[in-house]
């Protein structure tokens, strides 16, 4: 399954590793799960799911959707390599978007740029993740500053809410900077 929030081109090949701001943000604002796309649930006592570096803990928020916590979440931490500890690093050479793009005039990916952020995090390693379970009633889109601009989603809140649950799903010794962080 390819995850919702992936940038993939019009012919539906995949970036693994590359989200597509619109499809993030269409999933933050409608209350999708980044995982499946579908709907998170609103019924009472219903659960989300976030997977959080110590970085999303400082700051307040995750820039990755919500999961389902019963099965698409469970799915992310078995198969993604990054969060499942089969990756320990970021790829050494960032992706080159703009080298990616297909030629489609009626694909998107000529909207494609480089980030620095890719270029920053090459090759170092990749941080612990850890699974947070919410209750429906705490999820809140998160809005903030990016690149100079205010008021901008960046997020699902992490700011006054309390975790059901917390566990860390990264199988790996932490640093102290981690634990600090997390902490």
């Amino acid at each position: 399954m390819v995850p919702a929030v992936v940038a993939r081109h019009r012919s539906g090949r995949a970036l693994f590793g590359i989200n597509h701001p619109n499809r993030v943000n269409a999933c933050l604002l409608g209350r999708l799960c980044g995982t499946c796309g579908q709907p998170l649930s609103a019924r009472p006592g219903g659960r989300y799911a976030l997977l959080l570096r110590p970085a999303d803990i400082i700051r307040g928020y995750s820039a990755e959707p919500a999961l389902h916590a019963s099965d698409c979440a469970r799915y992310t931490t078995t198969v993604c390599p990054a969060i499942n500890g089969h990756m320990t690093h970021y790829r050494a050479t960032p992706r080159d978007l703009e080298a990616d793009r297909c030629g489609d005039p009626e694909c998107d990916c000529h909207l494609w740029t480089n980030s620095g952020d890719h270029r920053r995090r090459a090759g170092t390693p990749i941080p612990p993740f850890y699974l947070a379970t919410y209750g429906q009633e705490q999820y809140r889109p998160y809005w903030g500053s990016r690149s100079g601009h205010d008021d901008v989603l960046v997020g699902v809140s992490l700011t006054g809410v309390e975790p059901i649950s917390v566990r860390l799903v990264t199988p790996r010794e932490l640093s102290i900077l981690d634990l600090a962080s997390a902490l």
